[in-house]
């Protein structure tokens, strides 16, 4: 084979994996499914190329055709998911439980997924309370909408073109957002410190009266910090 059929193949080999990632995320978006003719409508792919990248991703186990000959997101994604940043999870899901029950609040921890926009990798609802906001994990918006992706700007080196809400959020200690994610929902997050190799975080809560920010930061900063000495103390372990 010549070189200029192996950048060929190359070539034709990302496309095909671009086509499959597409395939996944609009499923994804999909709860019902869709059936091989919808999908390659909706994705204007060829039928057959579409049929075969389909039994592709079922034989990793990534996608099923149910018996109406729709096809669904797999389990096999479910483990894959588990094993990014597992550790951020474990370690912070108690210290999230235990916030979201003392302030009968959903307790959310954000990462970026781009320069642009941030994703909710852990969502825990309050056990006891008569109402919460639902919050569903995976749900992206914005990096410089919601309380979430201004905590995390906020916890980057300050620059002359940042917006007055992280600068606020770096002189306070925390960020505030309303309405920008949720109408009528009040975000408190925090910045949390991480380990040089791990991604950005924060953590936070999302609230309908906003009398009870000044008493709800103080926990959510006390949170940010203890989920920090456990990230901190869980890699040095691993040293």
């Amino acid at each position: 084979m010549s070189v200029e059929d192996n950048r060929g193949s190359s070539v034709s080999g990302a496309q095909t994996l671009d086509r499959g990632i597409r395939v996944l995320w609009h499923l994804a978006r999909r709860p019902d499914g869709e059936t091989l003719t919808e999908m390659a409508r909706s994705l204007r792919l060829n039928r057959n190329a579409l049929h075969r990248m389909l039994e592709a991703l079922a034989a990793h186990n990534l996608v099923r055709r149910t018996e109406d000959k729709r096809y669904h997101l797999a389990y096999g994604l479910v483990e894959l998911a588990s094993a990014v940043d597992s550790d951020l999870r474990g370690l912070a899901y108690p210290i999230m439980a235990g916030l979201a029950d003392a302030v009968d609040a959903t307790a959310h921890l954000m990462v970026p997924v781009s320069d642009a926009e941030v994703q909710a990798v852990l969502v825990v609802e309050p056990r006891l309370a008569a109402a919460h906001i639902a919050f569903r994990t995976g749900q992206r918006h914005s990096i410089d909408r919601g309380s979430g992706g201004i905590a995390i700007l906020a916890g980057r080196p300050s620059r002359d073109d940042d917006p007055a809400e992280v600068v606020a959020a770096r002189e306070q200690g925390y960020a505030v957002s309303t309405g920008h994610v949720i109408p009528g929902v009040i975000g408190v997050s925090v910045p949390v410190e991480t380990p040089p190799t791990m991604s950005e975080v924060s953590i936070g809560v999302s609230l309908v009266d906003p009398a009870a920010i000044e008493q709800v930061a103080p926990r959510v900063v006390e949170a940010a910090r203890e989920v920090s000495a456990q990230l901190f103390a869980s890699r040095s372990r691993v040293r």
